[in-house]
């Protein structure tokens, strides 16, 4: 089995979801940027990662809560939600590998982590 490595974009069932977790809603396909490391995907099977929107909550606000993404392979675009980190099981909630950012924003995403984290 082929498991995610950071910075791989997927899709996952992000469902069921509760209070105020993002869901997929009335789809229940969420893409998601995976953040967690590529050893730690694979030697546990499970992904952490910031979901992707197809809102524009940006509204010209730059102060890091989203960070636009346009993945041409992928077909995915929107923005990445950098102040949620979900986990998931990757082969549980049938995912599916189908892109991957650049290392610009691979970069942004990470710095996001270390500020939710403090570290």
């Amino acid at each position: 089995m082929e498991y995610p490595k950071q910075g791989d974009i997927m899709f996952i069932d992000a469902e069921p979801h509760a209070g105020v977790e993002l869901g997929g809603h009335d789809n229940i396909r969420r893409p998601i940027v995976v953040l967690s490391s590529s050893e730690y995907n694979r030697s546990t099977g499970l992904i952490s990662g910031m979901p992707i929107t197809s809102h524009n909550f940006m509204n010209g606000v730059s102060d890091g809560s989203y960070v636009p993404i346009a993945d041409k392979n992928s077909g995915i675009k929107g923005n990445i939600v950098t102040y949620y980190l979900p986990s998931y099981d990757f082969e549980a909630r049938k995912g599916e590998i189908v892109g991957h950012v650049s290392d610009i924003v691979l970069k942004k995403l990470l710095d996001s982590v270390r500020y939710l984290f403090d570290i």
